[in-house]
């Protein structure tokens, strides 16, 4: 098999003009491109398995009024969070009280405790 790698890292380092050697340099960028692609499609998951989707849900209505709350994505599930209820959970999870901002989500909005668990985990992940 030795021998296969090395004609085959031979062969392609010629296509390109370069020494032998840096056939097995080609060979580990493609094969590490490739595996970075794959993961990067991977479908985001939180720690406790949940799907979830921090994304800005468009509820305008037709005259352009304010939104009457923030739209979550869990598990393909939309839950409607008032505005000051979710700036509450930011300033928790910014303070570091995740359990309490796992509290006020979970009354706020009815989820279960592993699907706020997650909402509040990717909240402080997207925070920082």
């Amino acid at each position: 098999m030795c021998d296969y790698l090395d004609t085959t890292a031979g062969a392609i380092a010629g296509l390109v003009n370069l020494p032998g050697e840096y056939g097995y340099l080609l060979i580990g960028l493609v094969l590490g491109l490739l595996l970075g692609w794959i993961i990067g499609r991977q479908r985001p998951k939180s720690e406790s398995g949940d799907a979830v989707a921090l994304m800005p849900v468009d509820t305008h209505d037709a005259t352009g009024a304010k939104p009457a709350g923030v739209s979550l994505v869990v598990n393909g599930k939309t839950v409607e969070v008032a505005p000051d209820v979710m700036e509450a959970i930011q300033a928790l999870v910014i303070d570091g009280k995740i359990i309490e901002a796992i509290k006020r989500l979970r009354e706020a909005s009815g989820l279960n405790l592993a699907a706020a668990k997650s909402v509040v985990e990717s909240l402080g992940k997207v925070i920082g």
